[in-house]
């Protein structure tokens, strides 16, 4: 059975951009919250302090993750929906949805470019 024809395998791509998003949210908060604990400001990373280093770091990792994502769900949707296979109609949507994510990630994350880590 091949999986365009299992049941339920379209869910996953439907929700991976969005948990994509999600682990960003979690992981960006989880370091800002250790970061100012531990005084990650104060320490020197170039031109940047290690706290914006790890934000950076960690905001860029997900959005590669989510620009990874967006080609496979557009070649996914565009053979389920030239095969004429009854998930392409999931498969154009889970392309949207992590067009939502990846929007979402720059403009929900981008202030950590600029915006002070710890008050």
């Amino acid at each position: 059975m091949s999986a365009a024809a299992r049941p339920g395998s379209g869910l996953l791509p439907l929700f991976a951009g969005l948990t994509v998003w999600g682990s960003a949210f979690l992981w960006l908060y989880g370091a800002l919250s250790l970061g100012c604990a531990f005084g990650w400001e104060e320490v020197a990373l170039g031109p940047l302090s290690l706290q914006r280093g790890v934000l950076l770091g960690l905001w860029l990792v997900h959005l590669a993750l989510l620009a990874a994502l967006l080609p496979w769900t557009r070649r996914r949707a565009r053979r389920l929906r030239e095969a004429g296979a009854p998930g392409a109609g999931l498969a154009r949507a889970a392309f949207h949805a992590t067009v939502v994510a990846l929007a979402a990630t720059v403009v929900n994350y981008a202030p950590v470019l600029a915006l002070s880590a710890c008050l």
